[in-house]
């Protein structure tokens, strides 16, 4: 009776150019046209994609873009085996946009509550676009943020310090 010994397969290494070679096969498998540049702090990965189809890939409301960084984030750790990483996808630079408006729109939001001393609940936001809101205020001689609610119904409410 033969034994036979499983070869045991070597994880990949986590690093910039695994994560896009990932990027590059998901992009070749969706049938678009795009270029992508990664890079990394500590383990963060940031990749930038630039493409013709660039409506496409970021979809109504940005619902494509974060479906393909679940996706990439959910690849990478199921190759890799690795857990500590993060991983933030911008396409065209769609999502820098929309977190500049949302921190403008946090400071302007900001000022009117620190003068009328009145909170101010601001609804329908992602998880994501709530970390935005509080990382732009937590300085903030004035204000403070704090999220209310649950789940779907979780929102973000600026209050007088």
């Amino acid at each position: 009776m033969a034994v036979s010994k499983a070869k045991k397969t070597e994880k990949p290494i986590l690093d910039e150019n695994f994560v896009a070679e990932q990027v590059r096969q998901i992009i070749e498998k969706l049938g678009v046209s795009a270029t992508a540049e990664v890079s990394r702090v500590d383990n963060s990965y940031t990749v930038d994609i630039s493409s013709n189809d660039s409506s496409l890939l970021i979809g109504k409301y940005g619902v494509n873009l974060d479906s393909f960084q679940f996706i990439l984030a959910v690849r990478i750790k199921t190759l890799t085996g690795e857990e500590d990483f993060e991983i933030f996808v911008d396409i065209d630079g769609w999502r820098r946009q929309k977190e500049d408006k949302l921190k403008s729109m946090a400071l302007s939001v900001a000022e009117e509550v620190a003068k009328s001393g009145k909170p101010e609940s601001l609804f329908n936001l992602k998880a994501s676009e709530r970390r935005v809101i509080h990382a732009v205020l937590t300085d903030h001689p004035k204000v403070q943020t704090i999220s209310e609610g649950e789940g779907l119904d979780r929102y973000l409410v600026i209050k007088p310090k």
